[in-house]
């Protein structure tokens, strides 16, 4: 049974978490290439800090026979969802190559659906600097959107908004449902 604190998924999002399988995984899946090199702390706290001012990113969906909802998850753990990778070079294959595979391999992972469907894995030494491969549910947001979201984390990106528990407000833009940051 969802707890007080949910929400009903819009019939939008609810349709692009149900194109979701093992085929065809809606998800948006990015590559940040950061100088200087940032490590998992500094990332960790940037995300709690920031990207966790918005509450989709600590809920976790619950579907019904309706649709599906948004609710809170009481066992948030940012570990779970901020994790170090590692990339492995094959021998004659550059740093380069090496991301680009880890980027094809997660890609084909499916978030955990018991848990909030976002996750970025931190490379901490890549090129002088790090790289950071983000993972974001479709149903969370627009792609367009969510980059704006996503660089609140970063120098220089937009303010989240300052309320505790803020969630990304949705209009309609030409048809189609956008995040819109205060």
């Amino acid at each position: 049974m969802p707890s007080i604190a949910s929400e009903r998924m819009s019939r939008v999002d609810t349709a692009w978490l149900r194109m979701d399988n093992e085929v065809n995984l809606m998800m948006i899946v990015g590559v940040w290439l950061l100088q200087p090199a940032l490590d998992y702390a500094a990332l960790c706290e940037r995300v709690a800090d920031k990207l966790l001012r918005y509450d989709r990113f600590k809920q976790k969906v619950v579907q019904d026979a309706v649709g599906a909802l948004w609710v809170d998850d009481a066992d948030f753990d940012i570990h779970h969802h901020v994790v170090r990778e590692k990339i492995v070079r094959r021998r004659g294959t550059s740093e380069r190559e090496a991301l680009q595979a880890l980027c094809g391999k997660l890609a084909t992972q499916p978030l955990d659906p018991t848990r909030p469907l976002w996750q970025f894995h931190l490379i901490e030494r890549y090129e002088g600097g790090s790289a950071l491969i983000v993972r974001i549910h479709h149903c969370i947001g627009d792609g367009i959107s969510l980059i704006s979201v996503a660089q609140s984390i970063t120098d220089g990106g937009s303010e989240p908004p300052s309320r505790k528990h803020a969630a990304p407000r949705r209009r309609r833009c030409r048809g189609r449902l956008v995040v819109r940051l205060r």
